[in-house]
């Protein structure tokens, strides 16, 4: 397993996505800094220092996360590279046990980056403003916590979606409308919304969620955090597993 590992992570290395997703990352987490401190009901006060290290896992991490998830499996189908992957490791659910985890340790490095990037821009403005980042503070941990578990799982949720669709561009386009467009109408509509807590942004918003009563958005109410926490367990894991037990088993070439 060690050296499938290894050999995912060459994988990844040999192409140029990973290094732009990552400088994504960076930008993107700087400039949710700003964006959570420079508006006037921005952050003001103790209380909301946690949302500066939520930011990013909340809005578009997860989004990058999941891109790049899904191209860990789809690019092989595409460059036929999965042709000697299966040669030299024909376990299908090997295979696909080895990218989740090179995946979710993915996710916890592009977490780094992201909380390090809000870090160095969100610290000394608000101490400039007079308020103070205590990282011995508990929900200042969870935030933190919780960024690390949202994106590792996301980039699993990408490989499930990619090992089940296995087309590179139907699994991102699709990937993407649900996530950003279909959540976003199912949490507008009355009768069914109810259910947007279950969705991956339900999940994800229960995890990073720190202070104040859980409710969200005009009555709907989120999960708590370890409910959240296997939802998107489930959303990461069942398509994974369903991709490695039907689709991954079908002829490759």
């Amino acid at each position: 397993m060690i050296r499938l590992i290894r050999g995912e992570f060459l994988k990844l290395r040999t192409t140029q996505v990973w290094f732009w997703l990552l400088l994504s990352t960076v930008a993107v987490g700087a400039l949710l800094a700003v964006a959570q401190i420079a508006p006037h009901d921005g952050i003001r006060s103790q209380q909301s220092v946690p949302d500066l290290f939520a930011a990013f896992a909340a809005a578009p991490g997860y989004i990058i996360l999941f891109v790049l998830g899904v191209l860990g499996v789809t690019t092989e189908f595409r460059y036929e590279t999965i042709t000697p992957t299966v040669l030299q490791t024909p376990s299908r659910w090997t295979i696909v046990t080895a990218k989740m985890i090179t995946y979710a340790i993915v996710g916890v490095l592009y977490s780094i980056a992201a909380l390090a990037a809000e870090a160095v821009v969100g610290i000394p403005w608000l101490s400039a403003k007079g308020i103070d980042v205590h990282f011995g503070n508990g929900e200042v941990q969870h935030a933190i916590i919780a960024t690390f578990g949202v994106l590792a799982l996301f980039g699993i949720v990408g490989l499930g979606i990619g090992a089940l669709l296995r087309n590179q561009i139907v699994a991102v386009v699709v990937g993407i409308i649900f996530l950003i467009v279909l959540e976003n109408i199912l949490l507008a509509i009355p009768v069914v919304k109810k259910a947007w807590p279950y969705t991956p942004n339900g999940a994800t918003q229960a995890m990073l969620y720190t202070h104040g009563d859980r409710e969200f958005d005009n009555g709907v109410h989120l999960l708590s955090t370890g409910g959240g926490v296997v939802v998107l367990l489930l959303w990461a894991f069942v398509p994974a597993v369903i991709g490695a037990a039907f689709t991954m088993n079908r002829d490759i070439t």
